[in-house]
């Protein structure tokens, strides 16, 4: 069985476990491609930048940009 814990290699920022996913295996992906490409503003993310995905200090990152896109079309990354 795979294993949901996720430990940051490149960054402090955020640890996802278990149900605390902040979106589907896709959008996760895409998170990671954030995480990879800019680890310090991967250390910065807050709760509230996944509230509003639009509006957060990282809307014009091309990586941010991928994943919020995803985010607002996938039906299992909106509930």
């Amino acid at each position: 069985m795979i294993s949901l814990t996720r430990q940051p290699q490149n960054s402090t920022g955020p640890v996802w476990t278990g149900d605390d996913l902040p979106a589907c295996p896709v959008g996760m992906d895409l998170l990671r491609r954030f995480e990879e490409a800019r680890p310090k503003d991967y250390a910065f993310l807050q709760a509230q930048d996944f509230a509003d995905l639009n509006t957060s200090a990282f809307a014009g990152i091309l990586e941010w940009d991928a994943f919020t896109e995803h985010c607002e079309t996938c039906e299992d990354c909106k509930e």
